[in-house]
């Protein structure tokens, strides 16, 4: 019975950890560019994550770059078959303009890639590698444009398209099958009616507890006498928000830093781009209790 063919790329990609001798230095390179640059370098990253959009920047710009190339192919074999002049310069004007929407949607996936695991990472590792062969197939392009040469461009057009091609078909299954960047809480539920969740006695003050409210995992915490409840799972990775640190009123998730704010669960620091859930916390009989805000 033959395989299909996503489920064997998906499987080449499970199976094949020898890319992590590639994927991984791309990563801590990529990583410590951002850190060195310390608080400068957090705003950038957070800018580039999509932070202040709510959602990924990445998604966002990637529409830019391959919309504008696939206007471009159209527009350069239809002039290379009519000999139509305007629909030459046409074609130029759209490589250009994707060359930009590129190299801006390269950065924010950058930033995205700078702090993901595993299969994700070797898939990410793949998917910019073969978007950097797109972005210099067009930039090689463009130059032959601007010397006139189109017996030349186009060739070397078509292919970083289709190097494009085969990366945005790789960057859907980081998303639809790899759940990555993803709010990892997207199908969490909570309690539309208070339910009691711990003793009030047992949350001391600065703690980090995790309890359960009928099934959702959730984060407790006692700042300045008063209790905050957030969902415990971070948006970005779902790794668990109890295990990480508590900072003034915000929560740093202890995997790759993203910080929440406890009142309204805002994102202060990505990587993570979705709020997490919060909840209302009532005291009564000696009970914390909680229902989803």
């Amino acid at each position: 019975m033959a395989i299909p063919t996503e489920v064997g790329v998906e499987r080449f990609f499970e199976t094949s950890t020898w890319l992590d001798r590639v994927a991984i230095p791309i990563q801590d390179a990529v990583r410590n560019l951002f850190t060195r640059q310390g608080n400068f370098g957090l705003k950038a990253r957070n800018f580039l994550n999509g932070v202040w959009l709510g959602h990924p920047l990445h998604a966002a710009i990637t529409d830019l770059p391959v919309g504008a190339w696939t206007s471009a192919m159209i527009f350069d074999y239809l002039g290379l078959i009519t000999g139509d002049r305007r629909l030459n310069r046409s074609a130029d004007l759209a490589v250009g303009i994707g060359l930009v929407g590129a190299i801006a949607a390269g950065l924010a996936g950058l930033a995205d890639y700078s702090e993901i695991e595993g299969e994700s990472r070797r898939v990410g590792a793949v998917h910019g590698i073969l978007n950097l062969l797109g972005i210099v197939g067009f930039a090689l392009s463009m130059l032959q444009r601007m010397s006139r040469d189109r017996s030349g461009a186009i060739p070397l057009a078509t292919l970083g398209y289709l190097a494009t091609f085969v990366a945005s078909d790789l960057g859907g299954m980081l998303v639809y099958h790899l759940g990555t960047e993803v709010s990892r809480e997207a199908f969490i539920t909570g309690p539309e009616q208070f339910v009691p969740v711990l003793p009030s006695d047992q949350l001391r003050e600065g703690e980090l507890r995790q309890v359960n409210a009928n099934g959702t995992s959730v984060l407790l915490t006692r700042v300045d006498n008063q209790i905050y409840a957030i969902d415990n799972t971070c948006t970005h990775w779902g790794c668990s928000l109890s295990e990480g640190e508590l900072i003034d009123k915000s929560v740093k998730c202890h995997c790759h830093g993203s910080q929440f704010a406890l009142d309204n669960g805002s994102v202060i620091n990505g990587p993570a781009t979705s709020p997490v859930a919060t909840f209302d916390v009532r005291e009564r009989n000696g009970q914390i209790e909680v229902r989803k805000r």
